[in-house]
């Protein structure tokens, strides 16, 4: 073995350790491919979720860069997500549509059991460890969440009332926002985001759950009515690969967790801060916007009531994350 001391007293130390520096290849940077379901790069989530992928080049100094990929431009439909993080096709998800993978995070989309963002977000970190325990099983990583503003009716058909809902194609997110939409008269419909308008245009769909900041506005010359019954929030979940993630240095790793933290919490922030000014701004527009009644919300109330006991007794294993989620948010 060369002694690098004793030749670099010979050739000059300086030129020398320059040379043995530059035999060694520098850490070469990784490159990975993330995938959401929101189809609009202007929506504030997709803004969100550039920033936060341009502020990972930056912080780690170009040790990770992340390309975005919008929903429906890869072959991976919104209910396959998760799927897709785990089989590494891509090493990054944003999933809102995780449940059919994930069933325990039915917890918190009971709907109407945490009507206050406060109550949904004690909720949800009571969930928590429970749902990062699913994941890991899968060969998932979950790195944290934003959450949606309150997720409401929007429909092309008239839609002041609960009484309205009956007959109507609600396209949902969830099984249960689903089972709300059937108790309620209504037919629930799963469509990924990339599917939404063309399904209010062809008829497939009458009308959508969604917030203001969401896709309400997005959609909005397809619609004409906004019944303001808080369904749910929706957390949408971001998901790394475990094997990508683990290749990652420590150093590397924390940076990433460190920034996926402030900026989830900073899109959740900026969407639940323009949700009523654009739902202003819809209804000066010409849009029928409608608060439920007293009578309303007590009927919804009253009908969905028995379903978040059922809903735990066919998920046993989910029993206790549900007992914890409603005993921290004092429900």
């Amino acid at each position: 073995m060369l002694n690098i001391e004793r030749i670099a007293r010979r050739w000059g130390a300086a030129g020398l350790l320059a040379a043995a520096f530059a035999a060694v290849p520098a850490q070469a940077s990784e490159r990975w491919r993330a995938y959401t379901y929101n189809a609009v790069a202007t929506v504030t989530a997709v803004k969100g979720l550039n920033a936060l992928f341009e502020a990972v080049d930056k912080e780690t100094e170009g040790a990770l860069k992340v390309r975005l990929h919008l929903g429906g431009t890869l072959p991976i439909t919104a209910t396959n997500i998760t799927q897709a993080v785990a089989d590494n096709v891509v090493q990054m998800g944003d999933d809102a549509f995780f449940i059919g993978s994930v069933p325990v995070g039915g917890v918190v989309r009971l709907p109407m059991l945490f009507p206050q963002r406060a109550q949904f977000e004690k909720a949800w970190d009571a969930e928590a460890p429970f749902l990062r325990a699913d994941y890991d099983r899968k060969g998932v990583v979950l790195l944290g969440r934003y959450i949606f503003p309150e997720n409401v009716f929007w429909s092309r058909k008239k839609l002041t009332s609960l009484a309205d809902i009956a007959g109507q194609k609600i396209r949902v997110v969830s099984p249960e926002q689903a089972e709300f939409i059937q108790r309620l008269g209504g037919i629930p419909v799963t469509l990924g985001t990339s599917e939404v308008a063309a399904g209010i245009d062809r008829g497939v769909i009458d009308g959508a759950l969604t917030a203001s900041s969401g896709y309400g506005y997005v959609w909005r010359d397809l619609l004409k009515y906004s019944y303001r019954l808080n369904v749910s929030f929706v957390d949408s979940l971001v998901l790394v690969n475990k094997e990508a993630w683990n290749k990652l240095a420590p150093a590397v790793r924390g940076k990433v967790q460190a920034l996926v933290d402030a900026h989830t919490a900073r899109m959740t922030a900026a969407m639940a801060a323009e949700d009523e000014e654009l739902t202003k701004k819809l209804a000066a527009a010409g849009m029928v916007v409608t608060e439920p009644t007293a009578a309303d919300l007590a009927e919804a109330e009253k009908r969905i009531t028995p379903y978040w006991t059922e809903w735990g007794e066919k998920r046993p294993a989910a029993q206790d994350a549900l007992r914890k989620a409603r005993a921290a948010a004092g429900r």
